[in-house]
């Protein structure tokens, strides 16, 4: 995965500020440092930048680079618009 940051879409970083804002949780596909596709749920404690990249930090502690969401919930990421959906129906 490329180092340089790719900014994302205005519309899906409101769709983060809502969910932070109120503090729901939410289901996340996205990929690590290592490329590797994760999946999983929190709540998004903040929105923050380091380094001019940006980040978002669940209650867990966990930091996700924005650039790296492949979804949110049901919606993708302009980023990843083709990208298949991972999650389960079950």
């Amino acid at each position: 995965m490329s180092p340089d940051y790719t900014p994302i879409d205005c519309h899906f970083y409101d769709r983060l500020e809502a969910a932070a804002t109120q503090r729901r949780r939410v289901e996340l596909q996205y990929f690590n440092d290592l490329r590797q596709l994760c999946l999983g749920s929190g709540i998004i404690d903040t929105l923050f930048i380091r380094e001019k990249v940006e980040f978002m930090r669940l209650k867990s502690g966990e930091e996700i680079r924005l650039d790296h969401l492949i979804r949110l919930d049901d919606t993708p990421a302009p980023l990843y618009a083709d990208y298949p959906d991972f999650s389960c129906g079950c």
